[in-house]
């Protein structure tokens, strides 16, 4: 791993983390960034926002039965219920039960998460994809 990379990650890993289950909604700054959720204490899942509180807050976090704007819902819900994700995403949007909405969102509760803010979404886009090309999360999909 080169020195610029090492440092992207080490930035992203001090990052403060924060229990999920103790969240509230304005804990969640509204700019742009890269998100690491940890559960179990392991890196889980990497992805960016062009909107931290919208996507970590809104998107991950919801409790609907459909899964097709979260790829991070749809990788529980194969982790957890062996659902392809194809299968929840668009344009399918097979819906999972409320019990299995429910377990997947317990799932993402009982995680941290942590963030790096940027000034916009296109610098959050290549600190993500950097991010990416050295490590990928076992709930990131390439």
């Amino acid at each position: 791993m080169d020195m610029q990379l090492d440092q992207a990650w080490q930035e992203l890993l001090q990052a403060q983390e924060r229990p999920v289950g103790g969240l509230v909604c304005s804990d969640v700054p509204e700019v742009p960034g890269v998100y690491l959720w940890r559960h179990d204490g392991a890196l889980s899942y990497v992805g960016t926002a062009s909107n931290l509180r919208g996507r970590v807050w809104s998107t991950h976090l919801g409790g609907g039965t459909s899964l097709a704007g979260s790829s991070l819902r749809r990788n529980v819900g194969e982790l957890l219920f062996e659902i392809p994700p194809s299968r929840t995403a668009k344009p399918n949007r097979q819906l999972v039960t409320a019990a299995q909405a429910a377990e997947i969102r317990e799932w993402l509760w009982e995680g941290t998460v942590a963030w790096v803010e940027r000034r916009t979404r296109h610098q959050a886009g290549a600190y993500e994809a950097e991010l990416r090309r050295s490590h990928l999360p076992p709930l990131n999909r390439v």
